[in-house]
Formats: C-alpha cells, structure tokens, sequence
C-alpha cells in the first residue's frame, strides 16, 4: 500500500486545558510510584525506554508499554476493530502533544488501515486501526498517552453501538454533585429499559456509555441523544446545561451529546490521559458513586501506579459491556426526538 500523505494534525498545548490536582482523600490517587517497573516487560523494542514522559509521577516509555501490555486484556475489547485517533506527546505530558488518526510511515508495526470514506469528497482516507497486545504496547514508542476509539466497528462504520453522554462538570462542581448527577441519569435510562456503563475521563468528568446494536445512522443517535440530554437540563435547568457556551458553564453540568456523531471519539477506557500525572480514564462500578461510598471525593488512578490499582480489575465493571445487546426501539426513538 503506498504511504498516504501526512495529513495536518490538530496541535493540543496543555496549558489550554486545566490540570486536575489529585484529591487528598482519594484512596487510590498515588503519584512519584516506581511500582510499575514490576510490571512484566512488553515484549517490544522501544528506542530511549527510559525518557520520561510525564515528570509527575516520573512515567517512562518502558513504563508505559509495559502499562499498555498489561492493561491489554482490559482495554482491547473496547477499542480493537475500531477506527482510533492517538494523542502523541513526543517531549512528555506537560509540552505539546498532537492528535493523530491517518496511518502514516511514522506508526510501529501491527497499526493497521481501516479505509474510511471522507465525508466531503467521498475518497477513502486510510484511518488507523489495531488489534493485539503487540500494537497498543507499541504506541509507547511513539510515545501515545491517550487513545480514542469511534463509537462504532470497522465492519459498520455508519452505524453506532456506542453511546456516549459526557458530564462536564464547571470546577465548582464538588463530586458528590456529580455522582448524584450520574446516578440520576442512569436511572432514567434504566426507566428506559436501558442499562449503561460508568467511566472517569481522566480528567474532572464522567463519561456514561450505553450499548447499543447497531441499527441506526448517526443522525438518528445525534438525535436521541441530544433530546435525552435536553430532558435532563429541563428538569434542573440550574444544574445542567447542553451548550457548549463556556460563559454559562459556571456552577453546571455540561451535558455533551456531540460525541454521538461520524467522526467523533472519546477517550478509551483504561488510556492513560495526556496531562500532568498521565491519569487513567477508569471504568467504575456503579456502587462506587453511592453517598456512603468510601470515595468521598473524585478517585484519581495513575498509569505509574498500576500495580497498586490492578487488584480492581478482579470485578472489571466493564467486562460485561461487550455482549451486552440492547435496542432502541421505534418508541424510544420516537419520544426522544428534537424535532418533534
């Protein structure tokens, strides 16, 4: 196959995004961890294995291969067949990082071409794909420290079944807050015969995910979900929000629906993110939002840290996601519709 050209990739500096301290009283925020080096290593070449990545937590590339390697069984099942799009940070976390989602002469071996017509011209354009183990611990090398998967598989790109509501929540936000808000969101959509999967970003939010089969275009899900989302500010306008208008966001929720259109991703569960302290986009059982919960403040969880947080993985809340198959009927798709 002859090398596309390089296509122009979006710049992210990390000054423009804020940097989520980790809360004192989380039990399983733990920085400055030289555990990962237990980890066995990926078996990858790696050039300069030892050149930090993120200063925080002192996170080297071998580290986070050996991260990738281990985290594999975990991760692969919800971003394997899909078109990705990484966020490469060649001089570490803190400096300029990049987002990159063409195949180019620049990726490790096992990245594969998934070819994805552009939307515009309607000429395929050779998006990137993988896997095995062998691929995601090879992204160290380039040194990836986010992956995003589209909410839909290779074999059906133009039909979704993944559903995501993202709860951005303005810094005032205390956690408790958004654990309620999260917890009322699922039980509506348990009302509506539907069962959804929790998720830290990484960051300051939750990401609520629904499975779906995929028997509806993109249009038809952008639909829903935007109905869905203007349910919920309706109900506690005070609270919530689903315009991206960042002058309205103080003391709110911003519901973002926008992620549930062709094109779009978010943040895999299990990637590491790129900020300061490389922290994980952790799935969560629902039981840990509970008020009596032990994780009275927002969790934070570390790629550098990963041996002292693996012993979750025993009860991974996800693990069910997968096979999980549910519809949304003509009914559903009917009661929820912004243009009715």
């Amino acid at each position: 196959m002859a090398t596309p050209k390089k296509t122009p990739l979006s710049r992210i500096r990390p000054s423009k995004r804020p940097t989520i301290a980790p809360p004192e009283k989380s039990p399983y925020s733990v920085t400055k961890s030289p555990t990962a080096t237990s980890l066995k290593p990926a078996p990858i070449h790696l050039t300069h294995p030892d050149k930090i990545l993120d200063t925080e937590t002192q996170l080297t590339k071998q580290q986070l291969a050996d991260y990738y390697w281990a985290i594999a069984p975990y991760m692969l099942p919800h971003i394997s067949g899909r078109p990705i799009s990484l966020v490469r940070c060649p001089e570490g976390s803190t400096e300029t990082c990049f987002y990159q989602k063409h195949l180019t002469d620049t990726l490790p071996p096992g990245i594969e071409p998934i070819d994805i017509p552009n939307q515009r011209t309607g000429k395929p354009e050779p998006y990137i794909t993988l896997s095995t183990p062998e691929a995601l611990a090879s992204l160290a090398q380039i040194s990836v420290l986010e992956v995003h998967p589209w909410g839909s598989r290779n074999q059906d790109l133009e039909h979704p079944d993944r559903l995501i509501f993202d709860l951005d929540p303005d810094p005032s936000i205390p956690w408790p807050v958004l654990a309620a808000s999260a917890t009322e969101i699922r039980k509506r959509l348990q009302q509506l015969g539907l069962e959804s999967f929790l998720k830290l970003t990484g960051g300051k939010g939750l990401h609520i995910v629904l499975p779906i089969q995929p028997e509806h275009d993109w249009a038809t899900i952008k639909d829903f979900t935007h109905a869905f989302a203007l349910e919920i500010e309706h109900s506690n306008p005070q609270l919530y929000l689903t315009k991206m208008s960042k002058a309205a966001r103080k003391d709110r929720i911003f519901l973002d629906y926008l992620r549930n259109e062709r094109g779009a991703t978010a943040v895999a569960p299990y990637s590491p993110r790129a900020r300061t302290g490389a922290t994980i986009a952790m799935p969560l059982p629902w039981s840990d939002l509970k008020p009596n919960h032990k994780l009275a403040e927002r969790p934070t969880f570390h790629a550098a840290s990963f041996s002292d947080w693996k012993s979750r993985l025993h009860h991974d809340p996800w693990k069910q996601l997968p096979s999980l198959r549910q519809h949304l009927t003509p009914e559903l798709l009917a009661q929820f519709k912004t243009s009715k």
